[in-house]
């Protein structure tokens, strides 16, 4: 399954990240990247990320997010992901099952 991904910081009085942890971080998305788990990953000027993951389910993705250095810095926003053609067909069908 795929899932768009958004990542944005915690704002918050508390705990702040350490520079150690946003390169740990760094080198975990550049690792998942190689291994397939991510098929991409941008930064968002103004702070946080957008990445597109593979994952078998929502709990397993779930368990990757709360192991990532700056879990506990930030807030997620999780979509699940479909196939485009696979949508659209869907969509039209339902309009024509209508009658439109």
């Amino acid at each position: 399954m795929k899932f768009l991904v958004i990542r944005k910081p915690r704002v918050s009085g508390g705990i702040t990240p350490t520079s150690k942890a946003i390169r740990e971080h760094k080198e975990n998305a550049l690792n998942a990247l190689k291994r397939g788990t991510l098929e991409c990953i941008y930064g968002v000027p103004g702070g946080g990320s957008v990445a597109i993951a593979n994952a078998d389910s929502a709990e397993q993705l779930n368990e990757t997010l709360a192991n990532t250095p700056l879990f506990l810095f930030s807030e997620f926003e999780v979509r699940p992901l479909t196939d485009y053609s696979k949508y659209m067909d869907n969509i039209a069908a339902a309009f024509e099952k209508q009658g439109r």
